[in-house]
């Protein structure tokens, strides 16, 4: 089903969003996150501050902004992936998160940033809004797709996404090198899995994944 035209005030809206999140990078990067004031992002995007709070509730939101683009990319390696298996779904959905956690430049630059961030309790409020939305969204595709109980799949998720995150954000703070936390994720992810594994295998769902051709 082709999707409907995006409309004019979307179009500005997303590239508005985006022109923020490429201030603020650039701008960390030159100047560092604790030197960077909100007004500064605001004018090096060509906008008022105003404008930089309908998009952003607060300058540490912008370090976090990826994880929406990382849900859609989640939910569709999920969907794709065809597996009978909700763990293998879940698995290759935690693969591609960790490949672009490990590969987008914007993302690998400012984990040290998020992790100091983290270590002080001072992540944004929304982060844990945005990661819920990405869980759930995510156990309820695989669901669906596979005919697990959402109630199987859930944990599942969680289990998976928090081993993952524990493990890049503290490589992170250790700085270590990108392949070393990308490894340490790819251990946590396998290790979290282990158990689903071997409960999904012993009573999967079906014998054949389910399909939903005109689903967005």
């Amino acid at each position: 089903m082709p999707q409907a035209p995006e409309n004019g005030h979307d179009a500005r809206r997303k590239r508005t969003h985006q022109a923020l999140r490429d201030s603020a990078s650039q701008l960390f990067e030159t100047r560092g996150y604790e030197a960077t004031t909100v007004a500064e992002i605001a004018r090096h995007a060509e906008v008022s501050e105003r404008t930089f709070y309908v998009h952003f509730p607060s300058k540490e939101d912008l370090l976090f902004a990826h994880v929406d683009d990382f849900a859609a990319l989640a939910w569709r390696v999920a969907h794709e992936t065809g597996s009978a298996h909700a763990a293998d779904r879940v698995h290759a959905a935690m693969r591609a998160l960790i490949d672009a956690a490990s590969t987008e430049e914007a993302v690998t630059r400012q984990a040290a940033i998020r992790a100091a961030l983290g270590a002080r309790g001072e992540l944004p409020r929304s982060l844990a809004n945005r990661l819920m939305n990405l869980a759930r969204g995510l156990a309820l595709r695989i669901s669906a797709d596979t005919g697990s109980a959402l109630a199987d799949v859930a944990p599942m998720v969680g289990a998976a996404l928090g081993a993952i995150e524990g493990a890049g954000l503290d490589g992170a703070l250790r700085v270590d090198a990108i392949d070393v936390r990308r490894e340490a994720m790819i251990r946590a992810l396998d290790a979290a899995l282990h158990g689903f594994r071997a409960l999904d295998a012993e009573h999967p769902a079906s014998d054949e994944p389910r399909r939903h051709p005109h689903r967005p």
